[in-house]
């Protein structure tokens, strides 16, 4: 999908965001930190193994992400699927790395109990201060 320059430089300049897993039907809500990767255009996130929104996770991959920023008065949710990167994965620790680099929070993103979690995006709903909201996907 491809991403407007608006919206790269909400995902940049942000380092928080909320999101939404689902199972039985029921949400759940996690504050998370996350690292956008422009080049692959992806979300990389982290989660302990044992926690309740990874077990979601693995049994449904459709996730929300939800970025917004006071200083743009804009706010995007992002629609996608996840997929969880394992120690065995090739690119493991090249995501790991700069997920680090960019959270500044070790405790979330260093452990053998913490994968990781690559988000793809698929779909985008902006809206602005002014309530105009515009969907893209």
């Amino acid at each position: 999908m491809k991403i407007s320059k608006e919206i790269k430089t909400l995902l940049k300049n942000n380092k928080l965001c909320s999101m939404a897993t689902c199972w039985n039907q029921k949400p759940y809500l996690s504050l998370m930190n996350f690292t956008y990767l422009e080049k692959e255009n992806i979300v990389i996130l982290s989660s302990r193994k044992n926690s309740k929104k990874y077990n979601n996770i693995q049994k449904n991959k459709n996730i929300s992400l939800l970025v917004s920023s006071d200083s743009l008065n804009k706010s995007a949710t992002f629609l996608g699927t996840a997929q969880i990167i394992t120690l065995e994965d090739e690119k493991e620790e090249y995501y790991r790395k700069i997920h680090l680099k960019n959270c500044e929070m070790p405790q979330f993103i260093l452990g053998e109990n913490i994968n990781l979690i690559i988000f793809n995006i698929e779909e985008v709903i902006i809206s602005d201060s002014q309530d105009n909201v515009k969907y893209i996907g």
